[in-house]
């Protein structure tokens, strides 16, 4: 309808945002119900919640959920990834307009969607461009550190400018946890990249949401991160030692997830991002895996196996082959 040469249908249509929230959870039965909490505690009402179970063993996809809650469990572990995957397919089959990812463990803050959704709405004022990807920012509790997404260079990542008369932040990627799609750009880019036998082939777990999410950015679609849309995030079951007066963190991954993580970035930063400084790239990466080394050697058990596997995803990361399911 046009009254006063105003399309208000299209006014109306621009600010009704449908939302679907969708969790990825393996082995999460302990740790959901908190989550679900918090969802559904949001200041933007939620019509929805998609649980994707990556075939849990601990008993997730049987317990009861409240209405607003829809299961589906995979047959077998996918990732992350695949489980992104599954519920973009889903939303799009439902007509959602976007999906906002989770991981079991994230406890979003009460206002965290809506001002997720408000910076949508506010798109014409900040630059030319149709928003790909709005993150929330993450607040990581035991580390007493924010993250607010990375910008990607051709010497590796970098943390991105933060203007504190601004409440978004100008980045190229961000984690899957607390990003918002926009469900129209999947026509353009694709789905996420996943194996079809489990969370060890291709990006299914590692570095699948960055290389997502900076396919949206180089589509020409903008991400940014909403610098107070939190969320709290415990850092899974990190160690910290006191060394040498100083607390020293290390994420206390297995093998497995050591092997994946140096794997897949390697691969990403030589056969994905499209420009590259040898020098500057070679410097990150050095630090990142000194960081990585030390850490497993001064605070972590297991070190024989974790360093192995450091090692181990690093050749295959330079060999390109993302189809080897590493265990030691």
């Amino acid at each position: 309808m046009t009254f006063g040469g105003v399309d208000w249908d299209g006014v109306r249509q621009k600010w009704e945002v449908r939302v679907l929230v969708q969790v990825h959870t393996w082995n999460g039965a302990d740790i959901i119900g908190l989550l679900l909490d918090r969802v559904m505690r949001q200041t933007f009402a939620v019509d929805e919640i998609l649980i994707v179970d990556n075939a849990s063993t601990d008993g997730t996809a049987e317990l009861t959920y409240p209405k607003i809650v829809t299961l589906v469990r995979h047959e077998r572990n996918l990732g992350t990834s695949g489980s992104v995957k599954t519920g973009i397919e889903y939303a799009r089959s439902k007509g959602y307009d976007w999906i906002w990812v989770l991981d079991a463990d994230s406890r979003p803050r009460p206002n965290a969607l809506e001002l997720l959704v408000g910076l949508i709405r506010d798109a014409d004022c900040i630059g030319d461009g149709e928003i790909g990807v709005v993150g929330s920012a993450h607040n990581l509790v035991r580390l007493g550190q924010k993250l607010h997404g990375r910008v990607l260079t051709p010497g590796g990542p970098r943390l991105p400018k933060v203007h504190d008369d601004r409440d978004y932040v100008v980045c190229d990627s961000v984690i899957w946890s607390g990003a918002l799609i926009n469900l129209a750009v999947v026509e353009r880019i694709g789905l996420p990249r996943v194996g079809a036998n489990g969370c060890w082939e291709d990006l299914s777990l590692d570095y699948g949401d960055i290389e997502y999410t900076y396919r949206i950015h180089r589509a020409g679609y903008k991400v940014f991160v909403h610098r107070h849309s939190l969320i709290d995030h415990p850092i899974g079951k990190g160690r910290c030692r006191r060394v040498l007066g100083r607390d020293v963190y290390s994420s206390n991954h297995p093998p497995f997830r050591r092997y994946l993580y140096f794997r897949n970035l390697v691969f990403f930063w030589l056969e994905i991002y499209h420009r590259r400084n040898w020098p500057m790239l070679l410097v990150w990466f050095g630090y990142r895996l000194s960081v990585t080394l030390i850490g497993i050697a001064v605070v972590e058990n297991h070190r024989g196996p974790k360093l192995a596997a450091c090692f181990a995803g690093i050749l295959d990361g330079l060999r390109g082959r993302l189809d080897r399911r590493f265990d030691i």
